[in-house]
């Protein structure tokens, strides 16, 4: 009777949602035949790191999250972002199976000579049709929210390469957009009020602007801009991905960027992007009680970061002037001539990503910050920087001793931290405060030998300096000793090769079944075969290491479990599923388990018949 009565409330439940009218009104389809089949959700926290991660979960910023790793039988792995560490780079690994796609998120694509900046609609799109050609999209037939690229999903959401809502909504007639609206009140109020208090949070900021002598009115134009991006942009995302939850879409990503964009301004271990926080983790909760609840899937939620963030110094604020500027006077110290140097915003990304939204209406309403124009001029020198990576292009060839000699000027006049130059197709040049190197023979002098990923950050820089659209010259921010620097204004800053910047985290249900490697932790392509792998798409050979971690509490769990049937609590009929909810619950807890007339104890890999139970 228990039973009857709760699958008489799921289907009551169904009929009420609001996701499910949103379906009919927009006459959207809907999977057949697929409750069984898996579905997969994955969420990205954008930005933050591991190490930030774990302050979150101790300070009760995301107890949502706590409860998965405490009660839900979810195992905590650490994720390195690869090089650039940055979300074009590390989506281009997961979603196409390119590593290193891009040399940084601005650079110049050599074979135009037009600057790319991976927030522009042109850049992304022109970045994707390229990857398109190498490897087959994770998205196919899924959707996408926030992404820089689409991943091949049928319908894209606020993605850099396809700002604004998707086709569908963009058709929706008066009536279901009132709808969307009406039943969503209280979502609105929410996020209305939400607006308020980063409103207040947001003038802060603007006030500590004028106190360091920004622009008043441009100061003031970003105030709305980074409260759409932090509270209404998170809201809509959610809404979105609960749609598509009951349409039964096979795979669905979503990028939540609240906290990167906070981290950026105030920096990753600020109170402020902490409590950015608090809404994410609220949103995440709500996507997971959709995607548990669909009648159309058996979804799984994974939860990762795509990378970390590393508190920075802007160079511009520290030696008063810009890395454009910086270069143009050690070339006019070698040659003796004033260098005609293009140099390409350096402000970095904050508040850029609300082009997101999309719409022409929408962009006059959420003033941005705009870099330099996309032109081609005759330019001796051109340099490119966002965050803590940049790129210096040259205009013609420089003989090895020249490049070396321009290479230590960087460092000892400019105060560059790190400058790189290729040496050799494996060999990389590297000049910082303390010297010359070479890698990867020397590479602790250059990344300081407790580095967490010392070999597969070096070869991964090896790699990126090879890449056709590299510069002839790579600047990076980061020091062994000291705040690292950013070329861009900002707090917080990621895309170089420092520890917290490159160390993010996963968060998977303990029975995931992850490719075989010989490291300790994931990568993006990692994630990818995992994910390929769940969706039934490929094979892979499995992983028997105990690497995951997960925090377990103390106690004894008991179950019982009548295997007749193999019917759950929502009618669905699923052997597969209800094995994977008795693995995960005795994943490294000692369990009692009564399923029919037996009684089983469960610790570790090993199972035990304690006895029978009367009938």
């Amino acid at each position: 009777m228990i039973y009857r009565l709760e699958v008489l409330l799921r289907k009551a439940h169904r009929r009420l949602s609001r996701s499910e009218w949103m379906i009919r009104l927009l006459r959207l389809t809907k999977s057949k035949e697929t409750a069984t089949a898996p579905g997969l959700v994955l969420i990205q926290i954008d930005g933050l790191s591991h190490t930030q991660f774990g302050r979150a979960l101790g300070g009760g910023k995301m107890p949502f999250l706590y409860k998965l790793l405490k009660r839900e039988g979810h195992g905590l792995h650490t994720l390195y972002s690869g090089l650039p560490s940055s979300t074009p780079s590390v989506q281009a690994e997961l979603f196409y199976g390119v590593k290193g796609a891009v040399p940084g998120f601005s650079f110049m694509d050599r074979s135009s000579g037009q600057i790319f900046r991976m927030y522009d609609p042109s850049s992304a799109a022109s970045v994707e049709h390229r990857l398109e050609k190498n490897g087959e999209p994770l998205l196919k037939g899924g959707s996408a929210y926030c992404d820089i690229y689409t991943g091949g999903a049928d319908n894209s959401n606020f993605c850099a390469s396809s700002f604004g809502w998707g086709s569908i909504l963009k058709k929706a007639n008066p009536l279901a957009l009132s709808f969307l609206f009406l039943s969503n009140a209280y979502s609105f109020m929410r996020a209305a009020v939400l607006l308020v208090i980063e409103l207040f949070l947001a003038l802060f900021d603007f006030v500590s602007g004028i106190i360091d002598g920004h622009d008043f009115f441009k100061e003031l134009k970003l105030v709305p801009a980074r409260v759409g991006i932090t509270i209404l942009l998170r809201e809509l995302i959610t809404m979105g991905a609960k749609i598509d939850i009951a349409r039964g879409m096979p795979i669905i990503h979503l990028n939540l960027i609240g906290y990167d964009e906070q981290a950026h301004r105030r920096g990753p271990s600020s109170k402020f992007a902490h409590w950015a926080l608090k809404g994410i983790d609220d949103a995440i909760a709500r996507i997971w009680r959709a995607a548990k609840g669909s009648a159309c899937r058996d979804y799984d939620v994974w939860i990762y970061s795509d990378h970390g963030q590393e508190n920075t110094l802007s160079y511009t604020k520290q030696h008063g002037r810009t890395i454009g500027e910086a270069v143009a006077d050690v070339f006019d110290l070698l040659e003796g001539k004033r260098a005609h140097v293009e140099t390409y915003n350096f402000r970095g990304i904050q508040s850029q990503r609300v082009r997101h939204l999309g719409g022409k209406k929408v962009q006059k309403f959420f003033q941005i910050p705009r870099g330099a124009e996309e032109k081609i001029k005759e330019s001796l020198i051109s340099v490119t920087a966002i965050g803590p990576l940049g790129m210096v292009y040259l205009s013609n060839e420089m003989l090895s001793a020249e490049r070396h000699r321009m290479a230590k000027k960087l460092v000892d006049f400019a105060k560059v931290p790190l400058v790189l130059v290729v040496d050799e197709p494996d060999r990389l040049r590297a000049w910082n405060s303390e010297g010359e190197f070479v890698l990867p023979e020397q590479k602790e002098k250059v990344f300081g030998s407790d580095h967490p990923f010392l070999d597969e950050v070096t070869r991964d820089l090896i790699e990126l300096s090879r890449h056709p659209d590299a510069g002839d010259f790579i600047i990076c921010g980061w020091r062994t000793h000291g705040t690292p620097y950013s070329f861009s204004i900002e707090n917080g800053a990621h895309g170089g090769p420092g520890s917290e910047e490159t160390k993010a985290f996963a968060l998977l249900p303990c029975d995931t079944s992850l490719p075989e490697r010989n490291h300790y932790y994931l990568r993006p392509m990692d994630l990818r075969q995992a994910a390929l792998h769940f969706l039934g798409r490929s094979e892979i050979k499995t992983s028997t290491k105990p690497y995951r971690k997960a925090i377990v509490p103390r106690i004894l769990r008991i179950m019982t479990y009548n295997i007749h049937s193999c019917i759950g609590m929502d009618g669905k009929i699923s052997a597969e599923r209800i094995a994977r909810v008795i693995a995960r619950e005795s994943s490294g807890t000692p369990m009692i388990l009564c399923v029919s007339h037996f009684i089983f104890g469960l610790y570790g890999d090993r199972i035990y018949i304690l006895g029978t139970v009367a009938t």
